[in-house]
């Protein structure tokens, strides 16, 4: 699994794989983009203390800096539909583009539907992604979150 792992990564990198959805997907949600806390809505785990995701041709990476110093970090490659790197072995995702702006992430647990997440380009330096959670236990949440293009 790790060395499948790691070549899904290397491929990706070198543009090795030829996008499924890349010609679907706008470029303009391209760039880094950093998580705006004042306007976000978490769920009962807490909120992070800092966000961070690289949106590519192929995909996304995401970083998540919480209190007490721990750090969420994951992937998901978008070449040949959805795979993600970075998450517990049992979970795969589906990606549907409703619209080049507007993408539905689809995380399952084995058959179990754990997030569904509406991720959209809202303005020209604003995304949003609004996340739909059912847990293995406890009730259902939503996550709000909204993130501002990287001027850098």
């Amino acid at each position: 699994m790790r060395t499948a792992s790691l070549a899904l990564i290397a491929a990706t990198l070198t543009g090795t794989l030829n996008p499924l959805h890349g010609q679907q997907i706008d470029p303009r949600l391209r760039g880094n983009w950093t998580l705006d806390l004042s306007k976000s809505t978490f769920g009962p785990d807490g909120a992070p203390s800092a966000g961070v995701v690289r949106w590519t041709a192929h995909g996304w990476v995401l970083a998540l800096a919480f209190p007490g110093g721990y750090l969420y970090a994951d992937a998901v490659v978008t070449d040949h539909g959805c795979a993600l790197i970075g998450v517990s072995p049992g979970n795969h995702c589906s990606l549907r583009v409703l619209s080049p702006t507007h993408l539905r992430f689809t995380l399952r647990e084995g058959q179990a539907v754990r997030r569904v997440g509406d991720i959209e380009l809202v303005a020209a330096d604003t995304t949003r992604t609004v996340h739909r959670v059912t847990p293995r236990t406890g009730p259902p949440f939503t996550e709000t979150t909204y993130w501002g293009r990287d001027k850098r």
